[in-house]
């Protein structure tokens, strides 16, 4: 994966953590930053992700996106379920640090 292409997982996937965190629910917290992406220009990227996102739920729209494979998608899934925002927050933070990691 590029360094690039990590850096930009990294970066939304925090500011999705950082709203979750301030309890917001994950949907509209996702639909927030799809939002502020769509300002940037980046508007048709996340058109597919939106519309799962609306359709299948916040977990599929990650992947849809290109945010998280399928693995990390299965574990995401139970904590979302879990309805714990301070777990699913911990969980996305640990993504991001996977993500900057990995683009070193």
């Amino acid at each position: 994966m590029s360094r690039t292409e990590s850096e930009e997982k990294a970066r939304l996937l925090k500011a999705v953590a950082f709203h979750i965190h301030k309890k917001e629910a994950p949907e509209d917290a996702l639909t927030q930053c799809f939002e502020a992406e769509g300002r940037g220009g980046k508007h048709r990227q996340w058109r597919q992700a939106q519309a799962a996102l609306d359709s299948d739920g916040f977990v599929p729209a990650l992947v849809v996106g290109g945010l998280i494979g399928q693995e990390a998608a299965q574990v995401l899934m139970v904590v979302e379920k879990a309805g714990d925002h301070r777990l699913l927050s911990s969980a996305l933070n640990a993504l991001v640090e996977y993500y900057e990691n990995d683009s070193d």
